[in-house]
């Protein structure tokens, strides 16, 4: 079990530039990683044990893997955008639209090991039981 002062110290160190904690759930070791993504960003990397693969993700490929829904992000997007939206009301009118597109309102939702902000993913792991940090300065 992680305590709130380690809580503290692993969002200290998910905040600093080159991080790199590890966690134990299971027999499996996760791996939280600050990774570039463009010239001026970066972001969090969930690895399983010091792996990633995309198709983990998605419950109807064959590699999914279900520690994924702990352990990822659950992301929701729209099917379309909100100026389309509104330029397809504009052509069709509110009604006419949702009879003949019924999940143009609709979202989608994926699972994604990348994570914006430390804080986003602590708030997400403090939930997990049985999570335990592994600690390389002990």
């Amino acid at each position: 079990m992680i305590d709130k002062s380690n809580w503290k110290e692993i969002e200290c160190e998910l905040k600093g530039l080159f991080c790199h904690v590890n966690f134990k759930y299971q027999e499996t070791v996760i791996s939280i990683v600050r990774e570039r993504v463009s010239e001026s960003r970066n972001k969090l990397f969930v690895y399983f044990n010091h792996t990633l693969c995309a198709g983990w993700g998605n419950e109807k490929c064959d590699e999914y893997n279900p520690l994924t829904k702990l352990f990822w992000l659950t992301v929701t997007q729209p099917l379309y955008s909100k100026a389309k939206i509104a330029e397809m009301e504009k052509q069709m009118g509110k009604r006419y639209l949702k009879k003949t597109f019924p999940n143009a309102y609709s979202n989608y939702t994926y699972l994604s090991p990348i994570f914006a902000s430390a804080s986003q993913l602590i708030r997400q792991y403090k939930k997990i039981d049985g999570l335990a940090w592994v600690n390389e300065n002990e």
